[in-house]
């Protein structure tokens, strides 16, 4: 399956360098839900978003354009989080639900880190997938500029996937970011795919995402996506 904006924006605060504003992030090395917040709050919140996703040409040249829509609700008390996420697309095929474990926090230096599991389920395809233990890493290395690393491992299939990102913050509104993984692939070479792009914070709630991918076992395409998240519970 093809990384959607939600997949990739580990990296995308879509808001600048105030990222306790920002809400929720899909891994792109995982798939998982992580907090692009800098740093854990502690109490009990429950957060939720919605993305819908506009891509050209995703499933090959000529292919056309594609809508898929996807949402998660999560819950975290003390750093520890528990969620659940959902994406229906024209791609049946690549229709998810995915439920998520973990824990993520800061330290004082300001390097963020999130350890967790993911499990991956695939109702038109198979159903019951695989899982991944995850891990992330993100450090603001300037005033206007973070880097981050994702690290994946399927322990049954024993294989695993890597990404680095970097965003840029433009303004409070605008940031600039680009990702590039490599993906074991069982009984084939690895795979690697990249984007960079685009985000533009509308509210503290609110984002419209502009980017370009592309990869080794996929044609470049690009994507639209405009994404709500909010706290439904605590502050």
């Amino acid at each position: 399956m093809h990384p959607s904006l939600t997949v990739i924006a580990a990296s995308l605060a879509l808001a600048a360098p105030a990222l306790a504003e920002a809400p929720l992030a899909r891994s792109a090395a995982t798939g998982a839900v992580i907090s692009t917040q800098a740093a854990t709050e502690p109490g009990f919140v429950v957060t939720a978003g919605v993305t819908l996703e506009f891509t050209d040409d995703e499933y090959g040249r000529g292919t056309g354009t594609s809508l898929s829509a996807e949402a998660y609700l999560e819950a975290e008390i003390n750093g520890f989080y528990l969620g659940i996420y959902g994406m229906v697309t024209d791609e049946e095929t690549d229709n998810e639900v995915d439920v998520y474990l973990g824990y993520r926090n800061e330290l004082a230096s300001g390097l963020s880190y999130d350890i967790g599991y993911t499990r991956y389920r695939y109702p038109r395809d198979g159903g019951d997938c695989c899982g991944e233990v995850t891990f992330g890493l993100f450090m603001p290395v300037a005033d206007k500029l973070g880097l981050g690393l994702d690290l994946a491992y399927d322990p049954d299939a024993r294989l695993g996937n890597a990404y680095v990102y970097g965003e840029y913050y433009v303004s409070d509104k605008w940031t600039l970011s680009a990702n590039y993984g490599v993906l074991e692939v069982a009984e084939a070479p690895s795979e690697r795919e990249w984007d960079f792009g685009a985000g533009y914070a509308i509210t503290n709630e609110t984002a419209l995402d502009l980017r370009y991918y592309e990869g080794s076992a996929y044609d470049g395409y690009l994507a639209l996506a405009v994404s709500f998240d909010t706290t439904l519970f605590g502050d």
